[in-house]
């Protein structure tokens, strides 16, 4: 097109996007086939997940911290002292650490196939700061 020409009307481009949650995994792979057929020609993923994940990852949490303890114990004695106080506590954000997993590396617990439901891991992180007494 030349500068200063004019510009010609081709027609309109559109895109939705949505989200299905399932609750009968059984019927996965129907739905996604009636969704094709009704006119989709892109799915960006599947994802599989528990309602129970802000339970479990309580239970993560308070698993994280006993064992950064049980760790830090073991350095504590190791170096001829003690464990004191806890003077920092950050949390470790686990969704960031579980998508960085899951994108460079093998999924494991599926099937032969991307629908095949696996494993949901719920996991926690946390960096723990305690003094020492002694040493």
């Amino acid at each position: 097109m030349e500068h200063g020409s004019e510009r010609t009307f081709l027609g309109y481009e559109c895109t939705a996007s949505f989200v299905i949650e399932l609750r009968e995994l059984d019927l996965r792979e129907t739905v996604l086939i009636d969704v094709v057929d009704a006119g989709t020609n892109e799915v960006k993923g599947v994802e599989f997940d528990i309602p129970a994940k802000r339970e479990l990852r309580a239970r993560a949490r308070t698993a994280a911290v006993a064992a950064a303890q049980e760790k830090a114990a073991l350095y504590a004695e190791a170096a001829g002292a003690q464990l004191g106080p806890v003077i920092h506590i950050k949390d470790v954000d686990a969704e960031q650490v579980q998508s960085y997993r899951s994108h460079n590396s093998h999924r494991s617990g599926g099937g032969e196939g991307d629908l095949s439901p696996g494993k949901v891991t719920v996991s926690a992180g946390v960096v723990l700061g305690l003094s020492l007494i002694g040493g």
